[in-house]
């Protein structure tokens, strides 16, 4: 009870010397800030009187505003900040200050209790790049160091170079000691390449079917040709023996021209119907024979087949032979 009305009759006087600031447009509306966070601390409103204090310290620093705002932090639990406000002000009070007792004092009370964060770098893990406490950033040399936080629950987070990062929730009650171990994720593999659609392939050709030589193929016609003039040679044969067999017929339908009968005329008829047919397969199939035996001496050589018309002499004359050789 003593230290709360010595406290509180520190904070007044702290109060008249800080309204006794010289005539400053700055220091008046730090003192305007103080006097309302005043207002609040006697309303028993620390929360609202440290937003108050902090904006009046940075408007216009005074000694009696770090030493209202470290009380209320301290007051509401806020051990670390309070702690660092404390020893800041250590700095600032002079020999013979009467909040130079009442700090020091405050401040041996409150470290037992401040719990502390130990940022460790695993294990040939690389340096982050960035480091995020409670969306504050934290300076490089915070890594293996232990950091004095307020009790409760905090948010780290832990960026690298390569855009990786890491999030981690720690809770920390009084005067707890915690160590965080700095490790970027793995790193995400790669998708697989997309499957490129095969270019569509134009068919490939059938093989080459082996080229027909021209011999090859100017001795099949010659061969077809040649058939087909002895088959009109085997047919004009026919017809020409029931050409010859009518005539017969004939006489004896027709002694004379001017004696014939029906049958005679039509016998007569049909049998110059035969004789036109024989005479005109006789001459094809003759003309066919000789076509195809023109192309067949005259095919170029294929391999080791070769045909050829030599003139030799036959048993009772000259003549010619049709010669081939394999």
């Amino acid at each position: 009870m003593a230290r709360g009305v010595l406290s509180l009759a520190l904070l007044c006087a702290m109060s008249h010397a800080a309204a006794a600031q010289p005539n400053n447009p700055r220091a008046a509306d730090a003192q305007a800030l103080f006097e309302q966070g005043r207002a609040a601390v006697e309303a028993r409103d620390c929360a609202r009187a440290i937003p108050l204090f902090r904006k009046s310290q940075e408007t216009y620093p005074a000694r009696g505003t770090l030493f209202n705002l470290a009380q209320c932090e301290a007051e509401l639990g806020r051990i670390a900040s309070a702690t660092q406000h404390y020893r800041e002000l250590l700095t600032q009070l002079t020999p013979g200050d009467p909040r130079l007792p009442i700090a020091q004092q405050r401040l041996t009370e409150l470290e037992p209790r401040l719990p502390r964060l130990v940022l460790e770098l695993a294990q040939g893990a690389p340096a982050p790049a960035e480091l995020l406490l409670d969306r504050a950033p934290l300076p490089q040399t915070s890594v293996g160091s232990e950091l004095p936080v307020d009790p409760g629950d905090h948010v780290l987070v832990v960026r690298w170079a390569d855009g990786r990062q890491t999030e981690t929730r720690v809770s920390l009650p009084e005067g707890a000691r915690k160590e965080v171990r700095l490790e970027p994720p793995p790193a995400a593999a790669a998708p697989p390449p997309a499957p490129v659609p095969d270019a569509a392939q134009a068919p490939s050709p059938p093989p080459d079917a082996p080229a027909t030589p021209p011999s090859s193929g100017r001795r099949t016609l010659a061969f077809a040709i040649g058939g087909v003039g002895a088959a009109a040679l085997g047919v004009s044969l026919v017809t020409g023996g029931l050409a010859l067999g009518t005539k017969g017929d004939l006489e004896e339908e027709c002694p004379t021209p001017s004696r014939c009968s029906d049958d005679g005329m039509s016998l007569r008829s049909r049998g110059q119907t035969l004789t036109t047919a024989s005479t005109v397969l006789g001459a094809v199939g003759l003309v066919g024979l000789g076509a195809g035996v023109v192309l067949l001496l005259t095919a170029p050589e294929q391999g080791s087949t070769s045909v050829a018309l030599t003139p030799a002499i036959l048993p009772g004359g000259g003549g010619a032979l049709l010669r081939s050789r394999f």
